[in-house]
Protein backbone atom coordinates (compact mmCIF):
# COMPACT_ATOMS: atom_id res chain seq x y z
CA UNK A 1 0.00 0.00 0.00
CA UNK A 2 1.37 3.36 -0.40
CA UNK A 3 0.56 6.63 0.73
CA UNK A 4 -2.05 7.77 -1.46
CA UNK A 5 -3.96 4.55 -1.19
CA UNK A 6 -3.99 5.30 2.71
CA UNK A 7 -5.05 8.98 2.50
CA UNK A 8 -8.14 7.77 1.02
CA UNK A 9 -9.27 6.74 4.10
CA UNK A 10 -9.39 10.84 4.73
CA UNK A 11 -10.96 11.46 1.69
CA UNK A 12 -14.00 13.86 2.98
CA UNK A 13 -11.70 15.58 4.74
CA UNK A 14 -8.02 16.09 2.89
CA UNK A 15 -9.76 16.35 -0.35
CA UNK A 16 -7.26 16.17 -3.39
CA UNK A 17 -3.63 16.30 -1.61
CA UNK A 18 -0.09 17.24 -2.08
CA UNK A 19 2.11 14.35 -0.88
CA UNK A 20 5.66 14.94 -0.13
CA UNK A 21 7.86 12.91 2.18
CA UNK A 22 9.77 14.41 5.60
CA UNK A 23 12.73 13.32 7.63
CA UNK A 24 11.81 9.58 8.71
CA UNK A 25 13.36 8.67 12.10
CA UNK A 26 12.10 5.18 11.95
CA UNK A 27 9.08 5.12 10.31
CA UNK A 28 7.90 6.64 6.99
CA UNK A 29 5.61 10.01 7.37
CA UNK A 30 4.55 12.52 5.17
CA UNK A 31 3.36 16.05 4.54
CA UNK A 32 -0.11 16.33 3.25
CA UNK A 33 -1.53 19.82 1.78
CA UNK A 34 -4.72 19.76 0.51
CA UNK A 35 -6.24 22.26 -1.99
CA UNK A 36 -7.47 24.84 0.42
CA UNK A 37 -4.13 25.18 1.98
CA UNK A 38 -4.50 23.33 4.99
CA UNK A 39 -1.72 20.51 6.11
CA UNK A 40 -1.52 17.16 7.63
CA UNK A 41 1.14 14.60 8.74
CA UNK A 42 0.30 10.71 7.43
CA UNK A 43 2.42 8.66 9.80
CA UNK A 44 3.24 5.27 9.27
CA UNK A 45 2.23 3.71 12.46
CA UNK A 46 4.59 2.24 14.69
CA UNK A 47 5.10 -0.93 17.00
CA UNK A 48 4.26 -0.07 20.29
CA UNK A 49 5.37 -0.58 23.54
CA UNK A 50 4.58 -2.80 26.20
CA UNK A 51 1.26 -0.98 27.97
CA UNK A 52 0.59 1.48 25.03
CA UNK A 53 -1.13 1.51 21.76
CA UNK A 54 -3.11 3.52 19.36
CA UNK A 55 -6.49 3.78 22.17
CA UNK A 56 -4.56 4.30 25.10
CA UNK A 57 -2.16 7.37 23.17
CA UNK A 58 -5.47 9.08 21.66
CA UNK A 59 -7.15 8.98 25.13
CA UNK A 60 -3.98 10.56 26.60
CA UNK A 61 -3.77 13.23 23.52
CA UNK A 62 -7.29 14.40 24.29
CA UNK A 63 -7.22 14.66 27.71
CA UNK A 64 -3.75 17.14 27.05
CA UNK A 65 -6.05 18.80 24.23
CA UNK A 66 -8.37 19.24 26.39
CA UNK A 67 -5.81 20.82 28.86
CA UNK A 68 -5.00 23.43 26.65
CA UNK A 69 -1.69 21.77 25.56
CA UNK A 70 -0.89 21.89 21.43
CA UNK A 71 -1.18 17.88 20.81
CA UNK A 72 -1.51 16.52 17.19
CA UNK A 73 -4.75 14.21 17.71
CA UNK A 74 -5.35 11.38 15.18
CA UNK A 75 -7.77 13.04 12.52
CA UNK A 76 -10.88 10.44 12.51
CA UNK A 77 -11.12 8.42 9.20
CA UNK A 78 -14.51 8.72 7.11
CA UNK A 79 -14.96 5.31 8.35
CA UNK A 80 -14.92 6.47 12.10
CA UNK A 81 -11.42 5.20 13.08
CA UNK A 82 -8.01 7.06 14.54
CA UNK A 83 -5.99 4.52 12.42
CA UNK A 84 -6.55 3.13 9.18
CA UNK A 85 -6.08 -0.09 8.60
CA UNK A 86 -4.73 -1.12 11.66
CA UNK A 87 -5.68 -5.12 12.29
CA UNK A 88 -4.36 -4.70 16.05
CA UNK A 89 -5.33 -2.17 18.44
CA UNK A 90 -4.96 -3.88 21.59
CA UNK A 91 -2.58 -3.41 24.36
CA UNK A 92 -0.65 -6.13 26.19
CA UNK A 93 1.40 -5.01 29.70
CA UNK A 94 4.25 -7.35 28.77
CA UNK A 95 4.70 -7.49 24.91
CA UNK A 96 5.49 -4.93 22.14
CA UNK A 97 2.19 -5.34 19.86
CA UNK A 98 2.49 -4.00 16.09
CA UNK A 99 -0.59 -2.47 14.48
CA UNK A 100 -0.11 -3.90 11.39
CA UNK A 101 2.18 -3.76 8.24
CA UNK A 102 -0.24 -1.12 6.47
CA UNK A 103 -1.51 0.85 9.61
CA UNK A 104 -1.30 4.76 9.25
CA UNK A 105 -2.53 7.84 11.11
CA UNK A 106 -3.74 11.48 9.99
CA UNK A 107 -2.22 14.03 11.90
CA UNK A 108 -2.52 17.75 11.94
CA UNK A 109 0.85 19.52 10.96
CA UNK A 110 1.85 21.91 13.75
CA UNK A 111 4.16 24.70 13.33
CA UNK A 112 8.06 24.16 14.48
CA UNK A 113 10.72 26.27 13.71
CA UNK A 114 13.70 23.92 12.17
CA UNK A 115 16.87 25.55 13.21
CA UNK A 116 16.86 26.94 17.45
CA UNK A 117 19.42 29.19 18.83
CA UNK A 118 20.21 28.86 22.51
CA UNK A 119 18.74 32.28 24.77
CA UNK A 120 17.77 32.56 27.98
CA UNK A 121 14.65 33.06 27.24
CA UNK A 122 13.69 30.25 24.67
CA UNK A 123 15.96 27.73 26.98
CA UNK A 124 13.27 29.18 30.21
CA UNK A 125 9.99 28.96 27.89
CA UNK A 126 11.15 24.83 26.53
CA UNK A 127 11.81 24.13 30.28
CA UNK A 128 8.43 25.40 31.06
CA UNK A 129 6.89 24.16 28.41
CA UNK A 130 8.26 20.40 29.32
CA UNK A 131 7.21 20.94 32.80
CA UNK A 132 3.78 21.45 31.56
CA UNK A 133 3.69 18.65 30.01
CA UNK A 134 5.00 16.25 32.85
CA UNK A 135 2.69 17.94 35.00
CA UNK A 136 -0.55 17.03 33.26
CA UNK A 137 0.81 13.83 32.84
CA UNK A 138 1.18 13.49 36.45
CA UNK A 139 -2.69 13.94 37.10
CA UNK A 140 -3.79 11.94 33.53
CA UNK A 141 -7.01 10.03 34.86
CA UNK A 142 -6.76 7.40 31.61
CA UNK A 143 -4.38 4.28 33.06
CA UNK A 144 -1.77 3.56 31.03
CA UNK A 145 0.09 -0.24 31.96
CA UNK A 146 2.86 1.11 30.37
CA UNK A 147 6.71 0.01 30.64
CA UNK A 148 9.02 1.25 33.46
CA UNK A 149 11.97 3.66 31.97
CA UNK A 150 14.36 3.34 35.04
CA UNK A 151 17.63 4.59 33.62
CA UNK A 152 19.71 3.40 36.54
CA UNK A 153 19.64 -0.92 35.82
CA UNK A 154 18.36 -0.23 32.37
CA UNK A 155 21.59 1.68 30.71
CA UNK A 156 24.07 1.39 33.64
CA UNK A 157 23.01 -2.58 34.25
CA UNK A 158 23.99 -5.57 32.85
CA UNK A 159 24.29 -4.36 29.56
CA UNK A 160 26.71 -1.97 29.51
CA UNK A 161 29.46 -4.20 29.52
CA UNK A 162 28.67 -4.65 26.52
CA UNK A 163 29.21 -1.15 25.37
CA UNK A 164 33.01 -0.43 23.74
CA UNK A 165 36.29 -0.01 25.98
CA UNK A 166 36.40 2.99 24.60
CA UNK A 167 33.18 4.47 25.33
CA UNK A 168 33.28 2.69 29.15
CA UNK A 169 36.84 4.47 29.92
CA UNK A 170 35.18 7.87 29.84
CA UNK A 171 31.83 6.84 31.92
CA UNK A 172 33.50 4.51 34.49
CA UNK A 173 34.85 7.30 36.70
CA UNK A 174 31.05 8.46 37.42
CA UNK A 175 29.43 5.25 37.37
CA UNK A 176 28.58 4.49 40.72
CA UNK A 177 28.09 8.46 40.91
CA UNK A 178 24.99 8.20 38.17
CA UNK A 179 23.33 5.33 39.69
CA UNK A 180 23.34 6.94 42.89
CA UNK A 181 22.23 10.09 41.78
CA UNK A 182 19.30 8.21 39.50
CA UNK A 183 18.36 5.54 42.23
CA UNK A 184 14.66 6.18 43.89
CA UNK A 185 13.70 9.21 42.34
CA UNK A 186 10.27 10.02 41.56
CA UNK A 187 8.05 8.66 38.78
CA UNK A 188 5.13 9.06 36.85
CA UNK A 189 3.98 8.98 33.42
CA UNK A 190 6.20 10.71 30.84
CA UNK A 191 6.44 11.08 27.29
CA UNK A 192 9.43 8.74 27.24
CA UNK A 193 10.90 10.20 23.62
CA UNK A 194 11.05 14.06 24.23
CA UNK A 195 13.73 14.65 22.18
CA UNK A 196 13.99 18.01 19.84
CA UNK A 197 12.37 16.82 17.25
CA UNK A 198 9.21 16.29 19.16
CA UNK A 199 9.33 19.56 21.36
CA UNK A 200 7.77 21.95 18.92
CA UNK A 201 9.12 25.48 18.93
CA UNK A 202 8.04 28.23 16.47
CA UNK A 203 8.51 32.01 16.83
CA UNK A 204 9.62 31.62 20.43
CA UNK A 205 7.13 29.45 21.48
CA UNK A 206 6.80 25.98 22.23
CA UNK A 207 4.16 24.88 19.45
CA UNK A 208 3.42 20.99 19.90
CA UNK A 209 4.25 18.16 21.54
CA UNK A 210 4.18 15.19 19.00
CA UNK A 211 5.29 11.22 19.15
CA UNK A 212 3.59 10.75 22.44
CA UNK A 213 3.18 6.82 21.75
CA UNK A 214 5.86 5.19 24.51
CA UNK A 215 4.02 6.82 27.28
CA UNK A 216 6.49 5.12 29.98
CA UNK A 217 6.68 5.69 33.87
CA UNK A 218 9.90 6.84 34.31
CA UNK A 219 12.10 9.77 37.09
CA UNK A 220 9.86 13.15 36.15
CA UNK A 221 12.62 14.52 35.25
CA UNK A 222 13.40 12.09 32.76
CA UNK A 223 11.60 13.83 29.77
CA UNK A 224 14.12 16.75 30.49
CA UNK A 225 17.59 14.93 30.43
CA UNK A 226 16.53 13.04 27.17
CA UNK A 227 15.90 17.00 25.86
CA UNK A 228 18.65 18.53 26.91
CA UNK A 229 20.76 15.60 25.33
CA UNK A 230 19.06 15.67 21.89
CA UNK A 231 20.11 19.59 22.16
CA UNK A 232 23.73 18.69 22.79
CA UNK A 233 23.68 16.19 20.19
CA UNK A 234 22.53 18.59 18.14
CA UNK A 235 25.28 21.07 19.20
CA UNK A 236 28.30 19.07 20.08
CA UNK A 237 29.05 18.18 15.73
CA UNK A 238 29.02 21.92 14.46
CA UNK A 239 26.76 24.17 16.90
CA UNK A 240 28.28 25.41 20.33
CA UNK A 241 27.93 23.48 23.26
CA UNK A 242 28.54 25.62 25.21
CA UNK A 243 26.14 27.87 24.32
CA UNK A 244 23.95 25.42 25.79
CA UNK A 245 25.74 24.63 28.61
CA UNK A 246 24.90 28.44 29.47
CA UNK A 247 21.66 28.01 29.57
CA UNK A 248 21.16 24.88 31.35
CA UNK A 249 20.11 26.59 34.93
CA UNK A 250 17.43 28.28 32.85
CA UNK A 251 16.39 25.06 31.32
CA UNK A 252 15.39 23.56 34.76
CA UNK A 253 14.24 26.87 35.99
CA UNK A 254 11.51 26.88 33.61
CA UNK A 255 10.60 23.05 34.40
CA UNK A 256 10.53 23.77 38.30
CA UNK A 257 8.30 26.80 37.86
CA UNK A 258 5.80 24.67 36.63
CA UNK A 259 6.39 21.31 38.14
CA UNK A 260 8.45 21.92 41.10
CA UNK A 261 11.69 19.54 41.56
CA UNK A 262 12.99 18.68 44.77
CA UNK A 263 16.76 19.61 45.52
CA UNK A 264 17.40 15.99 44.78
CA UNK A 265 15.75 15.68 40.91
CA UNK A 266 17.34 18.92 40.13
CA UNK A 267 20.76 16.98 40.95
CA UNK A 268 19.65 14.40 38.82
CA UNK A 269 19.36 16.42 35.89
CA UNK A 270 23.28 16.00 34.46
CA UNK A 271 23.25 12.70 35.46
CA UNK A 272 19.94 11.52 33.31
CA UNK A 273 21.71 13.52 30.34
CA UNK A 274 24.81 11.52 30.70
CA UNK A 275 23.10 8.36 30.90
CA UNK A 276 20.78 9.27 28.13
CA UNK A 277 23.77 9.65 25.77
CA UNK A 278 24.80 6.48 27.24
CA UNK A 279 21.82 4.73 26.20
CA UNK A 280 21.72 6.39 22.08
CA UNK A 281 24.97 5.39 22.02
CA UNK A 282 24.19 1.72 22.61
CA UNK A 283 20.86 1.54 20.55
CA UNK A 284 23.14 2.84 17.56
CA UNK A 285 25.14 0.02 17.68
CA UNK A 286 22.65 -2.56 19.05
CA UNK A 287 19.48 -1.13 17.80
CA UNK A 288 17.23 -2.22 14.70
CA UNK A 289 19.75 -0.85 12.37
CA UNK A 290 23.14 0.02 13.10
CA UNK A 291 24.23 3.54 13.40
CA UNK A 292 28.04 4.01 12.75
CA UNK A 293 27.87 8.08 12.63
CA UNK A 294 25.18 8.62 15.65
CA UNK A 295 27.01 6.09 17.60
CA UNK A 296 30.25 8.66 17.30
CA UNK A 297 28.32 11.78 17.85
CA UNK A 298 26.95 10.19 21.08
CA UNK A 299 30.70 9.51 22.12
CA UNK A 300 31.69 12.50 21.37
CA UNK A 301 28.90 14.38 23.68
CA UNK A 302 30.05 11.53 26.86
CA UNK A 303 33.33 12.56 26.34
CA UNK A 304 32.49 16.37 26.38
CA UNK A 305 30.13 15.90 29.42
CA UNK A 306 32.71 14.28 31.44
CA UNK A 307 35.49 16.29 30.74
CA UNK A 308 33.48 19.04 32.81
CA UNK A 309 30.99 16.96 34.69
CA UNK A 310 31.24 18.53 37.93
CA UNK A 311 31.09 22.19 36.24
CA UNK A 312 27.82 21.26 34.23
CA UNK A 313 26.06 19.84 37.79
CA UNK A 314 26.50 23.19 38.98
CA UNK A 315 25.58 25.06 36.01
CA UNK A 316 22.47 23.10 35.91
CA UNK A 317 21.19 24.71 39.21
CA UNK A 318 18.78 26.88 39.12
Amino acid sequence: MDEYAALEAWKTVVGATRVEPMDRVHNPIWKVTGEDGRQWVLKHLPEWPPGVGPVEEYRVLCYLQAGGLPVAVPVVTDDGLIAYNADNLSTDPNEKQPTGPHAYALLPLLPNDPELHESPELAHTIGTGIGQLDRMLADCPWHVTSFTDDPAPDILGDDYAKLPPELRELVDPLRDQLWAALTDLPTQLTHGDCNVGNILVHNGEVTGYIDLDHLPHSPRVRDLGVYLASRLLDQIIDGDPDAMAAVLRHYVAGYHSTHPLTEREQAAVIPLLLTTLVGGADWCLHGWVPDPTGYQRNLRAIEWITSRYDQLVSAAAP
